[in-house]
């Protein structure tokens, strides 16, 4: 039998928590740019210079690994701009509809272009030389720049597409570079390697539901930012390789080959600090993951996110960071009873170490708010 925390455990174990699984299998989110993906791999032991920084799932920044890049430029070229979530990409998507990936190419062919000279750019820099040159459809008017350029999310996309890394001098300074040609499939002379649409989808599809299972496509459709028909579409090409299970009366589906480990006991995950936007989080359920609403609010805040508290597997808490004097304090805040003494905890201080490590302080103190 399944049960939540059996599930919770398992989740904790192919993040890379607990077991041999790795969090770059998905990618971890990196937001603001440079802090989170790093702490969190930081976090499961991971060396600072593993992966590299890229624009991928909805867009976002997350942090790969190398050779994955092909794989993700691959499942991640959407032809039709209505395939992608209306909150996302706003009424662009449905007025550029199946325009998009002629669109994406066109940018792509202007950025490998602006791009070859080797010079690493920010993306006003970027986004300056390649907009005049590209069809004015696609550079619709910013009120926030003030300038016409190309569609955000279309050109974030794109970049994935033309091969480009993100280095990260510091949250507000970035620059896009060709990433090298040594990587494998990745790619090939500073271009993206070609691998098939269809069998690439499947494989990410199947990579998330091996890390989040037991899900059903509207966690896939949250996840990528696409519309629920195309979810479904995307979900269809592994469907073959899942089997539904119940968990708690919530039916899902996971991968027919997780099954021994998903109906194992394994043993709770041990008091852990993780820091914001955590692949444990950002990949679940959130409903699934913290049953209480108004948990679910803090943890998911409106604006940033805080850090989380595990506790006997579960989110026991939050907690957010303030520096005095390069003197760090992680302020906690319980949604119920923590044992008198948690912070001491060894696998706690353990934690708090490398977050004071990773924000350059000198010391560190846990206090529990109320």
């Amino acid at each position: 039998m399944i049960t939540r925390s059996r599930v919770l455990a398992y989740r904790a174990a192919v993040s890379g928590l607990t077991g041999p699984g790795s969090a770059l299998l998905t990618g971890v989110q990196d937001h603001p740019t440079g802090t989170t993906a790093r702490l969190a791999l930081a976090l499961r032991g991971v060396a600072g210079g593993e992966g590299v920084l890229v624009h991928s799932m909805r867009a976002a920044m997350h942090v790969h690994r190398l050779p994955d890049l092909g794989l993700l430029a691959a499942a991640l070229r959407v032809d039709d701009g209505a395939e992608l979530a209306k909150p996302s990409i706003g009424p662009f998507g449905t007025e550029i509809g199946a325009g998009f990936g002629a669109g994406v190419d066109e940018v792509v062919g202007v950025m490998r272009d602006v791009m070859a000279d080797g010079v690493a750019r920010t993306k006003g820099e970027l986004s300056g030389a390649v907009s005049p040159r590209v069809d004015r459809r696609l550079t619709p008017w910013c009120e926030g720049c003030g300038v016409h350029h190309v569609q955000d999310m279309l050109f974030r996309y794109a970049t994935l597409q033309a091969g480009l890394i993100i280095d990260v001098e510091s949250p507000a300074v970035f620059r896009f570079r060709v990433a090298p040609a040594d990587g494998g499939p990745a790619t090939e002379g500073g271009a993206v390697a070609s691998i098939e649409v269809g069998a690439a989808r499947a494989e990410l599809v199947r990579r998330f539901v091996h890390a989040a299972g037991p899900v059903r496509p509207a966690h896939l459709a949250a996840w990528l930012s696409l519309s629920p028909a195309a979810a479904k579409r995307w979900w269809s090409l592994a469907e073959a390789d899942l089997t539904d299970v119940e968990v708690d009366g919530r039916r899902g589906s996971v991968l027919a080959a997780d099954l021994p480990a998903l109906e194992a006991a394994p043993e709770p995950v041990e008091p852990r600090l993780l820091g914001p936007y955590d692949p444990l989080t950002e990949l679940a359920d959130r409903e699934f993951l913290v049953p209480d609403a108004a948990a679910r609010r803090q943890v998911w805040a409106a604006a940033a996110n805080p850090g989380i508290v595990l506790w006997d597997g579960e989110i026991a808490g939050v907690w957010r960071r303030r520096t005095d004097r390069r003197r760090l304090t992680l302020t906690a805040t319980a949604f119920g009873p923590l044992p008198s003494g948690w912070a001491g905890h060894e696998s706690v201080r353990a934690d708090a170490d490398v977050i004071r490590r990773f924000f350059d302080a000198e010391e560190v103190t846990i206090e529990t708010a109320g």
